[in-house]
């Protein structure tokens, strides 16, 4: 969050240098500023990759490495001169065996000046900054690796009112934070961070660098008994989540050095809570507030649609998983209680803990399949709880670490599920030998 709010400080500088000193180039004059860093067989390599016959100036642009081989890359934006919307397109060249290839081409609609869209190469990624109106700003980070460019992260940033929303998705840590604070004098309103638990279409193949596995294996998970914490391998876990038409899995690797299984119906245990929102997001604050006139009201009482289940691995000999607890602020219907019999949990011992598989019917969740509907991710508030107990003659040193900085009593504190339509991805990626691929395929008479 930090380093980002440092790339919108860094930019807003180059910015209002810029501002004075140019209002775009042409390209040969962009050629010259490029030689103190390319040959000049690379700097050659571009034009073929650019709009023939167009006539264009170049608005900003950097060199650094955004494709981690330690090579400069290349990143700029361009202004079509018979462009008539307010539109630059973003070019990001790599350095791939000595020749600069163009990796991705986007394009970004500005709010009054094409400077408004500004390049930052920093820490092996590419941010674009966009501003959207006034006080309203955008940044998007890329990464270039194996043949693929990612979009990494974003951070967002806007008034609305009296308030200053400031927001912060990763793509690949599936770490999150939003805050929310009064714009004239600084003043916190709202804070959280949470970890997104992105869950595709089972047998959807995924690959690196896009993560299926939340992890929370640090200090800043554990909101109860942090005192008695020892580190990852005394109480951690990651989890990850796929979904069909009937059913929503999870699977939740947990490491813990001491396992205490619970000998009878009311002692003390290890044990996994699962928790969710299911309430539908506001279009203007997303699950965490309302926006009302001048004011915001925060969703942080319990209210419908909450769901608690609790799920006991059992103690890998003569007791299977089970689940203990199921509880709601929902009047269940009759269709919901029949659902519970599917709800199926299992689990299996490991070296460092144990691991607990489970599915939900969404029928329970009182969707009568898959809530997705289009080609938009649908999300649901979610936390997992990993009850961590070490000794059964020591409840007070119980150990609680989760996904979101959480309180039961308060649903804006809870995690993210979002469910990813099969032809999307938690993100963006495209590969840049996808063209050439189908041709093969098609040659070789796929």
């Amino acid at each position: 969050m930090k380093r980002t709010l440092l790339i919108i400080l860094l930019f807003i500088i180059v910015y209002s240098d810029n501002l004075l000193s140019q209002s775009g180039i042409d390209y040969p004059e962009f050629e010259k500023k490029l030689l103190p860093f390319f040959a000049e067989e690379l700097i050659s390599d571009i034009p073929k990759q650019l709009p023939m016959g167009s006539r264009f100036t170049v608005w900003g642009w950097d060199v650094g490495d955004f494709s981690g081989d330690e090579v400069n890359d290349l990143a700029f934006t361009v202004k079509l001169a018979l462009e008539k919307k307010r539109i630059v397109q973003v070019y990001l060249f790599v350095d791939i065996d000595g020749f600069l290839e163009k990796v991705s081409q986007f394009s970004y609609e500005y709010f009054e000046l094409p400077l408004e869209i500004g390049i930052v190469i920093k820490d092996n990624s590419c941010f674009v900054t966009q501003k959207k109106k006034e006080f309203d700003w955008k940044i998007d980070g890329f990464r270039y690796e194996n043949g693929s460019i990612f979009l990494i992260d974003n951070f967002a940033t806007f008034r609305f009112n009296n308030y200053t929303r400031e927001a912060y998705r990763n793509y690949y840590t599936l770490f999150n934070t939003d805050k929310i604070y009064i714009t004239r004098n600084g003043k916190g309103i709202f804070q959280t961070n949470y970890l997104t638990i992105p869950s595709y279409s089972r047998g959807k193949l995924l690959y690196h660098p896009y993560n299926t596995d939340a992890v929370a294996n640090s200090i800043e998970y554990v909101h109860k008994g942090a005192y008695y914490w020892k580190g990852e391998d005394d109480a951690s876990f990651s989890v990850k989540s796929a979904y069909c038409d009937e059913y929503l899995y999870f699977t939740v690797d947990i490491r813990d050095d001491k396992l205490v299984f619970p000998k009878c119906d009311t002692c003390i245990g290890d044990y996994l809570e699962l928790w969710f929102d299911l309430n539908s997001p506001d279009s203007t604050g997303g699950r965490f507030f309302n926006l009302k006139k001048d004011s915001i009201s925060l969703n942080n009482k319990i209210k419908k649609g909450i769901y608690c289940i609790k799920l006991y691995p059992g103690n890998f000999y003569d007791k299977r998983a089970f689940v203990k607890e199921i509880s709601t602020s929902d009047d269940v219907e009759t269709y919901q209680q029949d659902a519970v019999n599917s709800l199926k949990v299992t689990s299996s011992l490991k070296d460092k803990g144990f691991e607990l598989k489970f599915k939900i019917p969404f029928n329970f969740l009182g969707f009568e399949s898959h809530p997705i509907n289009g080609k938009n991710p649908f999300e649901i508030g979610c936390t997992l709880v990993f009850i961590d107990i070490d000794s059964e003659w020591r409840p007070e040193e119980e150990k609680q670490i989760a996904t979101s900085a959480f309180s039961q009593a308060n649903p804006s504190t809870f995690g993210s599920l979002v469910l990813i339509p099969f032809n999307k991805w938690y993100g963006n990626a495209h590969n840049i030998y996808v063209n050439d691929i189908q041709k093969h395929l098609i040659d070789y008479g796929f």
